[in-house]
């Protein structure tokens, strides 16, 4: 019994382990960062919440709303300064942000969704040093907005789980017409059997009272 016990906290502890963040560090040179993100600014995290809604791959997602205080990169109209970010559970690279905190956010997009990693130099305000802030306006003035990422209005939470709600409703229905088809084709083998069945029946008596006729 311990043995079994042993050998399942050992499969447990390697299932973690997969599913731990593995990254190199960020580039210590702030223009290939700034050129890499999608999205850079100066931001305060409002609020969070969990997606209540599981994607198949049983994964958990929180989203936060952050208010753009100082945009570095990016094209940013004044009514739509607020930002969702996205996170993943279960060991993922994703920041955590927390409730309340000013940060320096170097965004990314995944199919118009924003996140950030830890791998990146995303990180509080506090802890950002102010030449690296100075270094992101110079890049911003020199490059101009035209470089920069395209204004994006980021989904509600509610809009994000009735899209995930949505996708599984998709992907039930599809499911119940494979179903549906191969109850079809099953049923249409199950008739052409009994048909079959009937056939081989009536030509078997047909044959019988042939015999009997003849042998009469």
């Amino acid at each position: 019994m311990n043995k079994f016990i042993s050998i399942a906290i050992i499969c447990l502890l390697f299932a973690s382990k997969s599913f731990a963040c593995q990254c190199i560090g960020p580039s210590a040179n702030i223009e290939e960062n700034w050129k890499g993100s999608y999205q850079v600014f100066v931001g305060e995290v409002l609020e969070s919440s969990s997606d209540k809604l599981y994607l198949a791959s049983g994964l958990n997602y929180t989203y936060y709303t952050i208010q753009v205080i100082e945009s570095l990169k990016g094209n940013y109209h004044p009514k739509y300064r607020l930002r969702t970010f996205e996170r993943i559970s279960h060991g993922s690279c994703d920041y955590t942000f927390e409730v309340g905190k000013k940060y320096l956010i170097y965004a990314y997009s995944d199919n118009g969704n924003l996140s950030t990693n830890i791998c990146s130099r995303t990180a509080p305000i506090e802890e950002v040093n102010k030449n690296e802030i100075e270094e992101l306006r110079r890049l911003t003035k020199d490059y101009g907005e035209e470089k920069g990422a395209a204004l994006i209005i980021e989904k509600s939470v509610a809009e994000r789980e009735l899209g995930v709600a949505q996708v599984k409703i998709k992907e039930l229905n599809n499911a119940t017409e494979e179903l549906n088809n191969t109850k079809n084709w099953l049923l249409g083998i199950a008739l052409a059997l009994a048909l079959l069945l009937v056939l081989s029946v009536f030509t078997s008596l047909r044959r019988k009272k042939d015999k009997v006729q003849h042998g009469s």
